[in-house]
């Protein structure tokens, strides 16, 4: 249990660092890759490339990005249901995104290094960029 605890803790600080930042996700096909779908509060619904090497979530089919204010996320067994873990980033200060922040909702189920096949719940407060694309 502490090794699932640590690994966990471990992908959430990996994956805090490149969401707090604002570069563009370059996605290599394959390496530290996991794709995804939200739905949004902006009736948009986003496929997009978490990539380890990068600092945002790349839209598919354009040049626009997500970055990431604020996230839960819930870690669980995707044959069992089982709690596997949860964690929550506060992304900091807000002034002036207001308006342009939206919160979105997804699940993926994906292979985390250690751990194994997990299902991720994530709701998450994000902006598009640039500002103002959808």
């Amino acid at each position: 249990m502490e090794r699932v605890v640590f690994l966990l803790t471990a992908t959430v600080l990996i994956a805090g660092i490149y969401l707090a930042g604002t570069g563009t996700a370059a996605a290599e096909p394959g390496k530290n890759r996991i794709e995804a779908t939200a739905s949004c509060s902006n009736r948009e619904t986003y496929t997009f490339v978490i990539n380890g090497m990068g600092k945002a979530w790349q839209i598919q089919g354009s040049n626009s990005n997500l970055i990431v204010k604020s996230y839960t996320l819930i870690y669980s067994d995707p044959d069992t249901g089982d709690l596997i873990g949860s964690d929550t980033y506060g992304g900091g200060e807000k002034n002036g995104q207001k308006r342009d922040l939206i919160t979105c909702e997804g699940e993926v189920t994906t292979v985390l290094e250690g751990i194994g096949e997990v299902t991720v719940d994530a709701t998450f407060e994000a902006f598009v960029t640039p500002r103002g694309a959808k």
